[in-house]
């Protein structure tokens, strides 16, 4: 049975601040819908019809696409302004203690603590990060090759599909992964929906 660390359980965990909350609030709708809407739309170059329920989620999903883009950018821009930050998400040189008393911690069935801190959870948030970027950057790209006026698709269309599919499946199982983890951190009774607090 997996267990909440012991230290979290006694000390609360640090607030998120209000630009966390936003860019967490903007990036895990956006992810929900584009993972699920890409299961039921009818891409452009096969011909959708815009009348169809798979021609309007794709329409949906090109445009929440985009504004997904927009907040993964402002992410990007937060993590740079702030080398703590920075080192949480991104620990390449170090410190590694909190990501090793993290995996510790769960090998002995117990979670660790919420909140923005180093350690295991931050580091997943950085590689999951990365993966969505990827889709971002190449989602972006087929948005502005995309045929027009019935016209086939392009070379570059061709080329862009496969990669941007490359990443579906990595953010499928950091997306489940994610809710997984948040549902047991609720089930324990931890403070987790802070971070949905906008105000």
């Amino acid at each position: 049975m997996v267990q909440g660390d012991e230290d979290s359980t006694q000390i609360p965990p640090p607030a998120w601040p209000r630009e966390a909350r936003w860019l967490h609030a903007g990036i895990a709708f956006g992810v929900t819908w584009q993972i699920w809407s890409s299961l039921w739309m009818t891409p452009q170059w096969e011909h959708a019809d815009y009348g169809s329920l798979g021609g309007l989620l794709f329409n949906a999903h090109a445009w929440i696409g985009l504004m997904t883009a927009l907040f993964i950018l402002w992410q990007w821009l937060w993590i740079a302004s702030d080398r703590r930050i920075r080192r949480q998400f991104f620990p390449w040189s170090g410190p590694w203690q909190p990501v090793l008393a993290d995996l510790a911690a769960l090998a002995r069935g117990r979670l660790p603590g919420g909140g923005p801190r180093p350690g295991l959870a931050a580091l997943v948030h950085g590689l999951g990060l990365l993966a969505i970027t990827w889709m971002a950057l190449t989602g972006s790209a087929i948005y502005f090759f995309l045929p027009q006026g019935g016209a086939l698709p392009g070379r570059a269309l061709e080329t862009l599909v496969p990669l941007h599919k490359l990443g579906n499946l990595v953010v499928w199982i950091y997306w489940c992964g994610h809710v997984a983890m948040t549902l047991l951190h609720a089930l324990r009774r931890e403070p987790i929906w802070s971070i949905f607090r906008l105000w």
